[in-house]
């Protein structure tokens, strides 16, 4: 686990009342999995900082088209209900083609620099502007 990654995107993305509940929820193992268990209906993000991808708009070259701009982001981590996944590093090519689309999952492009989140479908994907 990057732990310093996590607390990093709590601290920027989710909102301000409810950081620290979530801090403590990642900096412990035992209550991890209760963070993990909230990704399909996550409801604590600052929307203001996100962008819903709709309808049928593929999700994949929407997170393409948003890194373009950031050419030196080569990687991502992973945070996911799939414990395939959950805390791993990836390249940025396959966390888009082997992640996205996986319900309950947040991806963090580089040092937050780019957020995607993917809850439980239907229209619940979102990108960070």
């Amino acid at each position: 686990m990057n732990i310093r990654l996590e607390r990093k995107l709590i601290e920027e993305f989710v909102a301000k009342k409810k950081r620290a509940r979530y801090i403590a929820f990642i900096e412990r193992e035992s209550s991890r999995k209760t963070f993990l268990d909230e990704l399909y209906h996550f409801k604590d993000f600052d929307w203001n900082l996100f962008e819903e991808i709709r309808g049928n708009q593929n999700e994949r070259d929407a997170i393409r088209q948003t890194l373009i701009d950031k050419k030196n982001i080569s990687s991502c981590y992973v945070i996911s209900t799939n414990k395939t996944f959950d805390g791993k590093p990836f390249t940025v090519s396959d966390g888009i083609d082997q992640i996205v689309g996986i319900e309950g999952t947040i991806i963090i492009f580089g040092e937050t620099e780019v957020v995607y989140y993917e809850g439980e479908a239907p229209h619940n994907r979102f990108i960070s502007k």
